[in-house]
């Protein structure tokens, strides 16, 4: 059986697993609310107050204007102080009540958190902080933090009452809704854990007639659920303006519908970005959740570009029970995948997935170039015909197209022309070309230019990719997105396409190119980054999967390699034996698959029953766990003091919510460790102190105790350090400014230990690790030249003296831009400077 085989069974067995943990019951995400915009006029209105007190899921709207020691109701001489006041009764007479507040300002937000520090809703104030998810409407009930204020506007300064509201949810207008539209201008929103929809008292409706109620009309329902369907959220502020007794059912027909809920989840995170290949549905983030139908047969498919998805589909049935979390994991796939053509102009045009078809063309040539060795020339009207685009899967599908290109001459007013045709029509041409400087994607009529304008005589790396589920054309530059747009209809043209020619009128590329390769599929981000720096992709596999294979000689193979594998273990398992023997002062990692906590490379906790808890870590938990630990070590065990960890992770905040908001995080810190063996957080005389033993995990734990060895390490105790540090810098991706100087510390620490790791593989001539170290003593100290010396030494050592230079030139880019000056040796001192010093 297939690698990939086994590899979808261990997948199936892990969504079995986590599908029901992700998602907690009740979330606050999963509820409705009907904004009612409060007027001057509206505020005295005694019916419309005792509706809002009758109703548990109404959400309040006012604009407000700066005054000189408060705000006031706009066009009113009502203050801020009485609204507060009558939020805080409805707070008092239900406590069970939720109540979101929008407030649009222009001005200093200092102002309004001034006023309501003072006031009596203070203390049932609820803030989240960017990135945490929100809690579940227990939780708030419990806490008694039921009022949750969002702002709009010019606003001034940050406030820790506030959350703006395009910082946490997506918005549409229903104002602006056509049944055909295609509203994409808030992709990059779409994985706002939030959804709120304005103006929803004015949606164009069919319906004419003045007796029929707006509950009645239908409209008004199949909008909610189509927005619902289009972005796989379901609607959780609903603006009705003050027309809100109009809607009084409208919240009951939302949540008469089921909802499919679920995550789609690579390596420690969801996706930012999903498509779905559904008629009704557009776009949604990790976390998505669709209305079901009663009765209905419900079937989703997702992707994104770059990644294979486990289970492909997801099929909801009338007959089934629906499930609390439904699991997808979205798997990188090789960049071979869908790979049809790869030219690499080593001196012939030759695919290296056909290389037995023969290309003719006019006037090129091959040359050497200083940067990217022997590189494909094409000059004014030079070409490669490449032949009919339907062998390459281009037309009526997705695909991508990426190469290094570099032009001599770019034409001010004119077109330098990559890849293309000559067809016309709509839909049948293609052209990958400059158009005044600027790439430009253009399948006829149905084009896309971007902004950026390129330079001659410089290497750029460009890429074009086109996603036929939404139509998107992309641009891509040196790996990064510059511009794009949706809605396109596929390429459709059968005429041959050339290598530096394109158009009717001829345009050509008037450079030089390398490194072209085409897919019929959409490469995801990441893999067009890799691209971009030049990242070979390996064609072995996919040639090695073509060549037949005779049963006998298979089955001869899977013997040898079996028995292969039984002896490669049996050494493996007495190395390791004698390895252990060897010393009693070694602190080596015996990393387990379950009871641990990963801080290098980006936060992991798998809880005891091996299970991946990370995202239950909410940030401010996850602080202050990393806090407790962190200072566990650095303070002999003595733990952290209570006072130090309200000021620093809740600075500026009043001492009576710091008590309360750090018990709460405590509490639930507590309940998330149960699930780990030998580990605990106690209280003790005004500190917390961290407890961990047996077999519990901790890599940076294992680092630090390494760090501590008065004689420094031995050989085999520094090759156990770089396999806990490899895997990434301390908590990557997070920034807490006291995290800074312990930082520092342990950076120090891997670099001068790293080095000397390095200094010994250097000895022995093991090129490879070599480089596989100073990498990483380079992702903490990008100007390290030492490091940046093993990576020359080991390029050349394996014959890449180009790639060599490149690793120096890179360096002296970096130390330009951080130093403001240039690095003062060339290439040549640089590398005679070190080996002689070393």
């Amino acid at each position: 059986m297939s690698s990939k085989f086994w590899y979808k069974c261990i997948i199936s067995t892990l969504l079995i697993l986590v599908s029901g943990i992700i998602c907690r019951a009740n979330d606050f995400s999963e509820n409705t609310f009907l904004v009612a915009s409060i007027s001057p006029s509206d505020y005295n209105n005694t019916k419309l107050w005792e509706f809002i007190g009758e109703n548990n899921w109404v959400a309040l709207e006012f604009i407000l204007d700066s005054t000189e020691n408060n705000a006031v109701i706009r066009n009113s001489t009502i203050q801020l102080t009485e609204v507060l006041e009558k939020i805080a009764s409805l707070a008092d007479a239900d406590e069970s009540k939720i109540i979101p507040v929008f407030v649009n300002f222009k001005g200093d937000i200092h102002l309004l958190d001034s006023i309501i520090t003072a006031s009596p809703v203070s203390s049932k104030i609820f803030y989240l902080p960017q990135g945490e998810t929100w809690p579940s409407t227990e939780y708030l009930i419990q806490a008694n933090r039921r009022i949750i204020f969002f702002v709009e506007g010019e606003i001034e300064n940050e406030s820790r009452i506030f959350h703006r509201v395009d910082d946490y949810a997506l918005q549409i207008s229903a104002s602006r809704f056509t049944p055909n539209s295609v509203m994409l201008s808030n992709e990059s929103k779409i994985n706002k854990e939030l959804f709120k929809i304005n103006d929803f008292q004015r949606l164009p409706t069919g319906s004419v007639s003045e007796r029929l109620g707006k509950n009645m009309i239908q409209d008004y329902v199949n909008f909610l659920l189509e927005s619902w369907r289009k972005y796989g959220k379901k609607p959780n502020f609903i603006g009705v303006g003050n027309t809100i007794l109009s809607f009084n059912f409208i919240v009951d027909q939302l949540n008469s519908f089921n909802s499919i809920k679920g995550q789609v989840r690579t390596t420690g995170k969801n996706l930012e970005r999903v498509y779905w290949k559904n008629p009704d549905i557009l776009v949604s983030g990790g976390k998505f959740s669709f209305p079901v139908r009663g009765g209905e047969e419900v079937i989703l498919s997702p992707f994104a570009p770059g990644y294979e998805m486990s289970p492909a589909q997801l099929i909801i049935t009338a007959e089934m029970i629906l499930q609390d979390n439904y699991a997808v994991l979205a798997t990188p796939m090789d960049l071979s995948e869908g790979l049809t053509a790869s030219f690499q102009f080593d001196g012939s045009i030759t695919n290296m997935l056909h290389p037995t078809i023969t290309y003719q063309g006019e006037k090129y040539s091959f040359t050497e170039d200083i940067d990217r060795g022997t590189v494909l020339k094409l000059p004014e009207n030079a070409n490669v015909l490449l032949g009919n685009p339907e062998q390459y899967g281009l037309p009526n599908s997705s695909f991508t197209v990426s190469c290094f290109v570099k032009f001599t001459d770019i034409l001010e007013f004119g077109d330098n022309a990559i890849l293309g045709n000559s067809e016309t029509g709509y839909r049948r041409g293609m052209h990958l070309i400059l158009r005044s400087g600027h790439p430009y994607f253009g399948l006829w009529s149905n084009d896309y230019i971007s902004e950026e304008v390129l330079d001659n005589n410089t290497w750029y790396h460009l890429t074009w990719r086109y996603i036929i589920e939404t139509g998107q054309q992309a641009i891509f530059l040196n790996g990064q997105y510059v511009g794009g747009s949706d809605g396109h209809p596929p390429y459709s043209g059968t005429s041959d396409l050339h290598i530096g020619s394109a158009l009717s009128q001829g345009a050509s590329l008037r450079g030089y190119i390398d490194n072209l390769n085409i897919w019929n599929r959409p490469l995801g981000i990441e893999e067009i980054n890799r691209l971009s720096i030049d990242e070979e992709i390996n064609l072995q596999k996919d040639a090695a999967d073509k060549l037949p294979v005779p049963r006998e000689l298979l089955i001869v193979a899977i013997v040898v390699i079996t028995l292969f594998i039984a002896v490669l273990l049996f050494i493996l398992v007495f190395r390791l034996i004698r390895f252990n023997k060897q010393t009693v002062n070694k602190v080596l990692p015996s990393i387990p698959n379950k009871n641990q906590i990963q801080l290098f490379g980006e936060f992991k906790a798998i809880n005891s029953k091996g299970e991946d808890v990370s995202a239950s870590f909410t940030p401010k938990v996850r602080e202050l766990l990393i806090f407790c630990i962190l200072h566990h070590l650095r303070n002999n065990s003595t733990g952290a003091s209570i006072s130090h960890i309200d000021e620093t992770l809740w600075e500026g905040i009043p001492a009576r919510k710091v008590a309360n908001n750090r018990a709460v995080t405590l509490n639930k810190l507590r309940r998330l460790l149960v699930e780990f063996d030998k580990i605990d957080l106690i209280s003790n005389r005004g500190y917390l102190i961290f407890k961990a033993e047996g077999s519990f995990f901790c890599d940076y734990i294992q680092a630090f105790q390494l760090c501590q060895i008065r004689e420094g390490m031995s050989r085999d105790q520094l090759e156990a350090f770089f396999h806990l540090v490899k895997v990434g810098s301390l908590l990557k991706g997070t920034d807490w400014p006291w995290l800074d100087e312990i930082r520092g510390y342990i950076g120090n620490q891997v670099i001068d230990n790293l080095l000397k790791l390095a200094a010994d593989y250097q000895k022995e001539k093991r090129t490879q690790d070599v480089e596989h170290v100073a990498q990483r003593i380079l992702d903490y100290d990008d100007l390290n030249e030492e490091a940046v010396y093993l990576q020359i030494w080991a390029q050349q050592k394996t014959g890449n003296t180009h790639l060599a230079k490149f690793h120096f030139e890179s360096f002296c880019t970096r130390y330009e831009k951080s130093m403001g000056t240039k690095y003062q040796m060339s290439f040549t001192e640089f590398s005679r400077h070190f080996a002689e010093n070393t």
